[in-house]
């Protein structure tokens, strides 16, 4: 029984890790720009666009820098609106709130309005009006523990 246990526990910690090290390690987003591309704007229709992984692009300007996030920037330039989806190097998910629904707003001169958003919570979050956690995914995880921990820590024995 105690052999069991430890094999339960192996794999829900190694399932825990390799969960958390896939989201952390790389991320996926979608790159275009409305300007180019009117597809890119929103109501955005992401089976138009092949989704990027962003681990193969680099800055010379940020050598060793790794993108970790997408962004999503909606612009107003003289009273054109254009939207760019990338993949984003710096800066914090929510612009630094760590909600990924909030988005910095800026407006300027000349009739110049930029809204910028940062999401990392999963690939292609930068492709909808407004982002939102995964949580499907992190529910599953949470119900997965739940199941082992339960038969890990009870004297039930398996069928």
């Amino acid at each position: 029984m105690l052999r069991i246990r430890e094999i339960i526990l192996s794999v829900a910690v190694l399932f825990v890790v390799v969960f958390t090290t896939i989201q952390v390690s790389a991320i996926k987003c979608w790159r275009c720009r409305s300007d180019l591309d009117p597809r890119c704007a929103d109501p955005f229709d992401n089976t138009s666009f092949p989704i990027t992984d962003c681990s193969v692009y680099s800055f010379e300007h940020l050598p060793g820098m790794k993108a970790t996030m997408c962004r999503k920037m909606r612009q107003k330039v003289y009273g054109q609106w254009r939207y760019i989806r990338s993949c984003a190097f710096l800066g914090s998910p929510g612009e630094g709130t760590g909600d990924e629904s909030y988005c910095l707003m800026r407006t300027g001169t000349f009739d110049v309005f930029v809204e910028t958003c940062t999401c990392n919570s999963k690939d292609g979050c930068n492709s909808a009006t407004s982002v939102f956690r995964n949580l499907p995914e992190f529910s599953f995880l949470l119900s997965v523990i739940f199941v082992l921990t339960h038969y890990i820590f009870t004297e039930r024995t398996w069928i």
